[in-house]
C-alpha cells in the first residue's frame, strides 16, 4: 500500500480514543503498520519507517 492510497477501513484497528475540548480523537493502526489519527476535522497518517520514501 502506498501513502497516497486510502487504507481499507476494515484493516484498521482502533488502538485508543479520547475526548478533548474539540471532540473525539481516535488512534487507529492499519494492518500494513501505518497509523491514522482521526478527529472530526482531520485524518492524519504516519507511515512506518520501512515504508517512508528516502
Amino acid at each position: 500500500m502506498h501513502s497516497s492510497d486510502p487504507h481499507d477501513p476494515f484493516a484498521l484497528t482502533l488502538v485508543s480514543s479520547h475526548r478533548t475540548s474539540e471532540g473525539l480523537v481516535s488512534y487507529l493502526r492499519c494492518a500494513c503498520g501505518a497509523w491514522e489519527v482521526r478527529t472530526s476535522r482531520l485524518v492524519a497518517t504516519a507511515l512506518p519507517t520501512r515504508m517512508r520514501p528516502r
